[in-house]
């Protein structure tokens, strides 16, 4: 009973001091991206990229499939890639959406960031996918005029019918 009791001592011992000895994940921030991931035609968006251990950090690789990256306010066209050297406070870059509307299932953006370690390794990376803006339908019903009228018209000539139905029916029984 006693060697139980201090076999479950241990192994919790061992369980409490586990988390202190494992290594720090890394942990990074992604702000300013658009709402929802849809991005506004034409819109450009200020990104900011925070991280939990700057000292490990090299460089910071940004890729994007469509739009226009730039490190400032001023964007040059076709700018597909930019590269960030290390930093102690975070890192800032501009994302200028595409000017042009697509047809549905088209004009996705392919957003990739890259944290390079001091050994020229990946500390961490993240991917995302911004969609272009959601595509309202238009304030017309779904289904023609002519055929609302038709199945309401249907509708109460089958309540008629039932009606009258029902009184010849229990006409019949009461004579």
């Amino acid at each position: 009973m006693y060697s139980l009791r201090k076999g479950l001592l241990v192994v919790l011992a061992i369980c409490l001091f586990l988390p202190l000895s494992q290594a720090e994940d890394p942990v990074y921030r992604v702000d300013g991206l658009p709402d929802s991931l849809h991005f506004v035609t034409g819109a450009s968006y200020e990104i900011t990229l925070t991280a939990s251990n700057y000292s490990a950090i090299s460089a910071v690789n940004i890729t994007v499939t469509n739009g226009t990256l730039s490190e400032t306010t001023e964007f040059t066209a076709d700018v597909h890639q930019l590269v960030l050297s290390s930093s102690n406070d975070g890192w800032t870059f501009n994302w200028q959406a595409p000017e042009e509307s697509f047809e549905l299932g088209e004009g996705e953006a392919e957003l990739s960031i890259i944290f390079e370690d001091q050994d020229g390794g990946i500390w961490s990376s993240y991917n995302s996918v911004l969609r272009p803006p959601a595509i309202d339908v238009h304030h017309e019903p779904g289904v023609p005029q002519w055929a609302l009228s038709m199945a309401w018209t249907g509708a109460s000539l089958t309540v008629i019918l039932t009606v009258i139905g029902a009184i010849v029916l229990r006409r019949d029984r009461l004579t």
